[in-house]
């Protein structure tokens, strides 16, 4: 059986591709370079920065995406291969949470998250998979952009950008990559010497420090190191756990009193605050602890712009013009009124006839569909077709006549 590297089976074949010597650099409008480095800091081990990427990417990983269709006269939701892609297995190694997982952790980390769309001879979609690089460096060829992937393994691969779904977030100023890390970096960095200065002064505090003085006659240097070196074999390296030392009569220890100065808990908490406010979350989120109303604020100002760009990109990159002339597109959606408290639930219950279907009152309760559950709830006390409106308008003015 033939071995393959995730290399090939992404791009079909383990050879290296780069840029023609036709192609050129792809110049900015601020001229600023064209090349991206993937940041390889140590800000993903910093718990407080995992924590909130990984509430935003479980979350945003169960927004369901659809295939749809619409015309002047029609809307559909396909289910076909695509949908069966995108919704379920988008790779060969992933499910779809895990990949939407992987594909909004790299969007939050770093800023840009990049995903290769394979497809046959045919031009159908076959896989999406995301790209884990090394650094990327835009290239322009016969009036096309192209981007030139390193890898962390030295591979290399040229491909078209329009072949790749490219999420960022905090847009830079040219606006074909994600804002920069500068600001997170520079708080993590404070916040590292802060928590380095608590852990060292509770070493410092922890270790036995003073003089030791001796009332013999005036000792040589090596005799006192030999005096200092034997106080701290008996009583630091092999101390007991009593805390009771012993000295003789020729030899005095004179504790020193020190007071390491550390950050206050104030101080700490307004860089912890703002680690929070980089990624538009607060604790209660984090902690599942998040009220109706929080968790509606979450969505709408951090999900719900994932999915809106998602469903844009997965559009415009997967379908081709005519195919979006024709009204198809990819949304991705999530239901918020899980979310909602009971009483939210049954007054939507009590109130949604005529709007809502069967299937979609289960759903918010977390119930599965039934068979023709896409009928709508028709109450007959509260409707009214305009023929019966126009029928009571007649009638008033008869009788009036």
């Amino acid at each position: 059986m033939e071995k393959k590297s995730l290399f090939s089976r992404i791009f079909g074949n383990d050879k290296d591709t780069v840029a023609p010597q036709t192609a050129t650099t792809f110049k900015l409008l601020d001229d600023y370079k064209s090349s991206f480095t993937r940041y390889k800091g140590d800000f993903e081990n910093d718990i407080q920065v995992r924590a909130c990427v990984d509430t935003i990417a479980r979350n945003a990983a169960k927004m369901h995406p659809k295939h749809i269709r619409t015309s002047k006269d029609k809307f559909e939701i396909v289910n076909d291969n695509l949908y069966r892609l995108i919704a379920k297995k988008p790779n060969e190694i992933q499910n779809a949470y895990q990949f939407y997982y992987q594909v909004i952790s790299d969007l939050e980390y770093y800023n840009n998250s990049y995903i290769y769309i394979q497809r046959d001879e045919n031009y159908k979609v076959v896989g999406l998979y995301p790209l884990s690089y090394r650094t990327i460096t835009l290239y322009e060829l016969d009036g096309k952009i192209y981007i030139q992937f390193k890898f962390g393994n030295s591979k290399e691969r040229f491909v078209a950008y329009n072949n790749c779904i490219h999420l960022t977030r905090f847009v830079s100023k040219d606006g074909l990559y994600g804002g920069n890390y500068e600001p997170i970096i520079k708080t993590l960095s404070i916040k590292h010497i802060l928590d380095e200065g608590i852990v060292n002064a509770i070493k410092t505090t922890s270790a036995i420090k003073g003089v030791i003085k001796s009332t013999q006659a005036m000792l040589k240097p090596e005799d006192v190191k030999k005096m200092r070196d034997q106080f701290v074999k008996d009583f630091v390296d092999n101390a007991d756990d009593s805390g009771i030392g012993g000295l003789d009569a020729t030899t005095t220890f004179t504790p020193v009193k020190i007071e390491p100065q550390t950050a206050t808990q104030d101080q700490i908490d307004a860089f912890d605050e703002k680690i929070l406010s980089y990624f538009g979350i607060n604790e209660n989120i984090i902690q599942s602890k998040y009220s109706e109303d929080e968790w509606n604020a979450f969505y709408e100002s951090v999900l719900e712009p994932i999915g809106l760009q998602m469903s844009l990109e997965f559009s415009n990159k997967i379908f081709t013009p005519t195919e979006i002339f024709f009204g198809n597109e990819i949304v991705f959606e999530s239901n918020r009124l899980q979310y909602a408290s009971n009483n939210t639930k049954i007054n939507l219950l009590r109130y949604a006839n005529n709007i809502m279907s069967i299937n979609e009152l289960r759903e918010v309760f977390n119930l599965t569909p039934i068979e023709n559950g896409e009928a709508i709830l028709i109450d007959q006390n509260h409707t009214q077709t305009l023929d019966d409106i126009d029928s009571e308008e007649g009638g008033s003015e008869n009788e009036g006549n």
